[in-house]
């Protein structure tokens, strides 16, 4: 922003006072006195001054030249970050990955053509050998190269140039990432080791092309050092050097001050020094690379940035003449005092708008007081701020000061002669503009004066540069000679400090949105948190049940099994009994007192009904054992074919404490197939919709509280689906549930009911990891809205493979 002290505000008034009429002559002597005292001592502390000024400055200007090397180096550094990042991507995509040769060759040529940056790409095994996209498979091993040995201990790499052994001696820039099994049990990358390496290759002249566009003014030139100091990009190819090539390094250089510069930059240093080398004074700027062991340095002239202290030699070459002119400028001292007064004003007001500009952070203030301010202190007819649309070609006037007796003029206007397209043009060489209305701010707004007339040299236009794609202009018209270049000068000042006002206006609201989307993201990682409690509190729990139904099972199958021999035996004596009863039906008194105290009869037809009972028992025991390990158990790596009827079953038969005897399940299974799956997963996924359904339909109070599972097949454009269909009567689902049910975090129960997985988690289960449907339907088609609750419909549909 222009510093208002620069501004010729003296001019704005038109005064330049010929004497000072009746001022004392005394004070006219003392005010050249001390002007030319001040002179004489200014120009001696600006002798005395000026090689610790100038030491400042050049100071200043190094700090600068080595920011602006720092931020093109950076542009270099993310450069090669991309090609690591590019071929660590290859190396996990699943072409790559499969290590065949036959499978990743077509992909990795259409990437070659693709990102263009890489002359070729190779595939190379844990042994050393390889395949190329050049020439197939190689007959070389490299094995012995530090880019593949580095691959191979799990990292990315970029290797300090070499040259190639299957492309006619040419000088490249191997870059080498891990390739990592597809399996999930070797994701573990801290314990197993690679499979394979992916490398790519970049020729050393695209390294250079690269480096070369880092500059600073004419002259300059940039060079690149390895870890060792050997330059592996310099314009002088002759010392370059690489792994296969070896050449000197520059700490041993017969030139001490370039020694100097390459211990700096092995170090891995940052700076910026003043040196000699190849006698020319320059300015060395050097910094290390992230993305590899290399550091860069770029050699800029001494007059590249020492041309800034031009205006510091002709400071000193105007103190010089300034002290020959001091008597010309006691002359004109008193002149000076009435210029001094109206600066004085002139400023405070300035300082007063700018203030009130910046303490306000609403637009509407801010733009309103900016033109009454302006309009206050020029003494304008009219000061208005607009929006300038260019496709249309029109101005719309927001906020306006206009003098005591004229008529507003806010609206949108339209130039109405001269070429569509180039209003903005002949605002800025003030040409005369008719501006006719073309729409008032409300519509009851009086269409009264609907043109406004801007008259050559009697206004000025200056455009407003936000931070927005919106272009605001100010403008300011009076009935006298106007738009001098002074008076431009403070309009340009004045609209540099709107235009700021602006931009905090619309960070301030910036900020606040950002302070709400953080609120946002802050509860979302409390859900996150209490949702991963729970998980951990679900793991525990199936790992405890899973260790449970291995302890009952045991005593259960033993007691089962005994069971059978116990019937039969029983059996076998009750038959006895009964045959002993008939060869003697006269027993013995002894024995008839026994049979007279209990009867036999009796116990023979209830003992066969106990062990029955007990054998039923029993076996309903060992069905919900086996169904609770089933489910707790965790899934394998890879799917199994599983029966969802039983899954079903399992899941009915582990809830049956819930349903109640008013809960009917009904089941209508068809003739499925078994389907590649994750059983344990998918019985989860069951095990929610059903405890839902049982919430659902127990909290409506119904006479008929149904459940009804049907599964059946499906035929889609994409193939064939088993569809199982959970359905109640009870609660509908309310329809802005319906849209967020899906989604992570979103419960309708509070944590402390929450028991299972969220739908969030089922419906990833469906859909990523089995590629299938979960949809939902409240009401159901077979319910009538009129009735009460409505009922729900979870709809699960898997691919048949």
């Amino acid at each position: 922003m222009r510093s208002f002290a620069k501004v010729k505000l003296w001019k704005l008034t038109g005064i330049w006072p010929a004497g000072f009429k009746g001022e004392p002559h005394l004070r006219y002597k003392a005010a050249l006195l001390i002007l030319g005292v001040t002179i004489l001592v200014a120009s001696i502390a600006a002798c005395i001054s000026y090689q610790g000024v100038r030491r400042l400055i050049v100071g200043n200007l190094e700090r600068n030249a080595l920011l602006e090397v720092k931020e093109r180096g950076n542009n270099i550094d993310r450069w090669i970050g991309t090609r690591k990042a590019e071929i660590e991507i290859l190396a996990n995509t699943p072409p790559v990955r499969s290590m065949k040769w036959s499978v990743a060759e077509p992909y990795l040529k259409s990437e070659v053509i693709r990102l263009q940056e890489f002359k070729h790409f190779a595939l190379i095994e844990p042994d050393g050998s390889y395949f190329t996209t050049k020439v197939g498979r190689a007959l070389i091993n490299v094995s012995d190269r530090q880019h593949f040995q580095k691959a191979m201990a799990g990292q990315v790499y970029v290797s300090d140039p070499t040259i190639s052994r299957t492309l006619k001696q040419q000088h490249i820039v191997p870059i080498s990432a891990p390739v990592w099994s597809n399996s999930a049990k070797s994701m573990d990358k801290t314990v197993k080791k690679p499979i394979g390496v992916m490398n790519g290759v970049i020729s050393i002249d695209r390294i250079a092309e690269v480096v070369g566009k880092l500059e600073y003014g004419a002259g300059t030139y940039a060079f690149v050092l390895n870890s060792q100091g050997v330059p592996i990009v310099h314009p002088d190819a002759r010392l370059m050097g690489n792994i296969d090539k070896a050449a000197p390094s520059l700490l041993e250089s017969a030139d001490t001050n370039l020694a100097n510069v390459a211990r700096e930059m092995v170090y891995q240093k940052t700076g910026i020094l003043l040196t000699q080398i190849n006698d020319a004074r320059v300015y060395v700027a050097y910094l290390p690379l992230e993305q590899a062991e290399w550091s860069i340095a770029l050699v800029i002239p001494r007059d590249n940035i020492e041309k800034e202290l031009l205006p510091l030699n002709i400071l000193a070459a105007t103190a010089a003449v300034l002290a020959a002119t001091a008597i010309l400028a006691a002359i004109l001292a008193l002149k000076l005092f009435a210029q001094s007064c109206i600066r004085t004003r002139t400023e405070a007001l300035l300082h007063r708008l700018t203030g009130r500009i910046r303490a306000c952070l609403g637009l509407d203030r801010i733009l309103q007081t900016t033109v009454d301010e302006l309009g206050t202190l020029l003494k304008l007819d009219r000061a208005i701020f607009g929006w300038y649309d260019p496709r249309q070609d029109t101005v719309e006037f927001c906020w306006e000061y206009c003098r005591q007796g004229l008529p507003g003029r806010l609206g949108i206007f339209g130039a109405q002669t001269g070429p569509c397209g180039d209003l903005a043009a002949r605002l800025h060489r003030c040409e005369t503009i008719l501006l006719k209305k073309i729409s008032a701010p409300d519509a009851t707004a009086s269409q009264e004066a609907a043109h406004l007339e801007l008259t050559d040299s009697h206004y000025a236009a200056v455009p407003v540069l936000t931070q927005t794609n919106r272009l605001g202009y100010l403008f300011a018209s009076a009935n006298r000679r106007f738009a001098t270049p002074d008076e431009v000068e403070v309009l340009e000042a004045i609209a540099d400090s709107l235009a700021i006002a602006i931009s905090q206006s619309q960070l301030q609201g910036q900020i606040q949105e950002e302070l709400k989307l953080l609120e946002e993201v802050l509860a979302q990682l409390r859900r996150t948190e209490e949702h991963l409690v729970q998980s951990e509190k679900m793991t525990i729990v199936g790992q405890l049940a899973a260790g449970i139904s291995q302890e009952i099972n045991n005593p259960i199958n033993f007691i089962y099994a005994r069971l059978i021999h116990v019937n039969d035996y029983i059996k076998d004596l009750l038959n006895i009994l009964h045959l002993y009863r008939q060869q003697y039906p006269q027993p013995v008194s002894q024995i008839a007192q026994k049979l007279e105290s209990f009867d036999l009869d009796f116990i023979s037809q209830d003992l066969p009904q106990i062990l029955n009972s007990l054998k039923i028992g029993t076996d309903r025991i060992r069905q919900i054992v086996l169904a609770l390990r089933k489910i707790s158990l965790p899934d394998e790596a890879n799917k199994e074919r599983a029966n969802l009827h039983e899954s079903i079953d399992n899941i009915l038969l582990l809830l049956a404490h819930r349903l109640e005897q008013e809960i009917v399940v009904v089941k209508e299974y068809s003739n499925l197939p078994l389907i590649l799956c994750y059983p344990s997963q998918l019985s989860q996924v069951f095990a929610n919709i059903l405890r839902n359904a049982i919430d659902a339909v127990k909290s409506v109070d119904k006479s008929e509280q149904i459940i009804t599972i049907k599964t059946h097949i499906v035929e889609h454009s994409t193939g064939r689906f088993i569809a199982v269909s959970i359905a109640h009567n009870g609660s509908r689902i309310p329809p802005e549930v319906q849209q967020r049910i899906f989604d992570p975090f979103y419960q309708t129960k509070s944590l402390k009911n929450f028991t299972g997985l969220g739908l969030s988690v089922c419906y990833k289960i469906i859909v990523e990891l089995h590629g299938g449907r979960l949809t939902v339907q409240s009401p159901m088609q077979s319910q009538s809205e009129s009735q009460t609750g409505g009922g729900a419909e979870f709809v699960v549909e898997l691919p048949i493979f």
